[in-house]
């Protein structure tokens, strides 16, 4: 588990140019940045990126964002620094206004989008990652702390899977013992 997550962490290092297009594309060199796991035409991203930072409107659009994410960052240090915790509730979400300015794009910057798209779902996985850590703590707890690794494995893939087998099905199927 330790050498999967130092992976994971070299993996953020290699694709830093790829993630910080979200946020600042108009800045992106296009070769720094991995299209091959979005299935992404290198061309078409070319273009479609030269010609959003020759538009004012979707140029200032991503310039306005980095801006309000900054401001936001700042508003949230503020109100942690003075402990004002009912205030935090108040400020946007970062994802919301990141969602925003990619979904106002209109669909001819589609390989654009794709890319965006697809470097903001990459995060998804770390949800499925937290989920199965709580189940592996909920399994092995301090009464069942002598569960081999084989028994929590299987334990963990039993709950975390979202096959439902049909016990109605398979029980009709199986001979049943009487015993005298």
């Amino acid at each position: 588990m330790k050498d999967g997550i130092a992976e994971r962490f070299e993996q953020f290092k290699r694709n830093k140019s790829t993630l910080a297009f979200i946020v600042n594309p108009l800045n992106t060199n296009t070769r720094e940045i991995n299209i091959e796991p979005f299935g992404i035409d290198a061309g078409s991203l070319q273009m479609q990126l030269l010609d959003l930072k020759t538009k004012n409107l979707w140029s200032g659009k991503f310039t306005e964002l980095k801006s309000k994410l900054e401001e936001l960052e700042v508003q949230k240090c503020m109100h942690i620094a003075q402990h004002k915790w009912a205030a935090l509730k108040e400020i946007p979400r970062v994802e919301a206004l990141i969602f925003g300015e990619w979904n106002s794009l209109p669909e001819y910057y589609s390989e654009v989008k794709k890319l965006a798209y697809g470097v903001l779902t990459i995060f998804r996985s770390t949800y499925s990652c937290e989920q199965a850590f709580s189940c592996m703590n909920i399994i092995k707890s301090n009464v069942r702390s002598q569960l081999t690794n084989k028994n929590l494995e299987s334990c963990l893939k039993l709950k975390t899977t979202a096959y439902k087998p049909d016990l109605i099905k398979l029980s009709n199927g199986m001979q049943s013992q009487c015993y005298h």
